[in-house]
């Protein structure tokens, strides 16, 4: 009898996590498919304040695309967290050094914009906390367009770690 098969674990970091991870993880777990089932999202914050809902803005933007966040509490980002996490996706390079120096594997750690190469660095995930509805909206978009990038990748480590 064989074990069942851990999920794939990633983690996705912002800053205070009520905006751009929230945001992420959901519609990285939508992006997924039938494979979100292999496949566990949560989300962090380098700064966060535990307990915390996503903001209002985020959860409108997200429910926009049919994605529902309302469930979502905000934590701070563990060393047990990402040392655990098959991948680690930061919003920013500031993100990098605290996630690195909780013990996260660097070669599993990147930032979003950037993850797989040669991704696009330039379109950076700004953070729209306190901003308008147009400022969340282009977090969305920006979050979006770098899972068309990563959800192929995502379900390629799924194929080889069935192989």
């Amino acid at each position: 009898m064989t074990a069942p098969e851990l999920p794939f674990h990633i983690v996705i970091v912002c800053t205070g996590n009520t905006c751009r991870s929230p945001l992420a993880a959901g519609a990285l777990v939508e992006a997924l498919g039938p494979e979100r089932a292999r496949v566990r999202v949560t989300s962090a914050g380098t700064g966060a304040r535990e307990g915390q809902p996503a903001t209002d803005a985020a959860i409108a933007v997200a429910a926009g695309d049919g994605v529902d966040i309302r469930s979502h509490r905000s934590r701070r980002v563990t060393p047990t967290l990402v040392r655990d996490a098959d991948l680690v996706l930061v919003m920013e390079r500031a993100h990098l050094d605290p996630v690195l120096a909780l013990g996260a594997d660097a070669a599993r750690t990147h930032v979003l914009s950037d993850w797989p190469a040669p991704g696009e660095p330039g379109l950076v995930v700004s953070d729209p906390f306190g901003g308008s509805r147009e400022a969340y909206e282009e977090t969305w978009r920006r979050i979006r367009r770098h899972l068309e990038r990563v959800v192929p990748a995502v379900h390629e480590a799924l194929r080889a770690r069935s192989a």
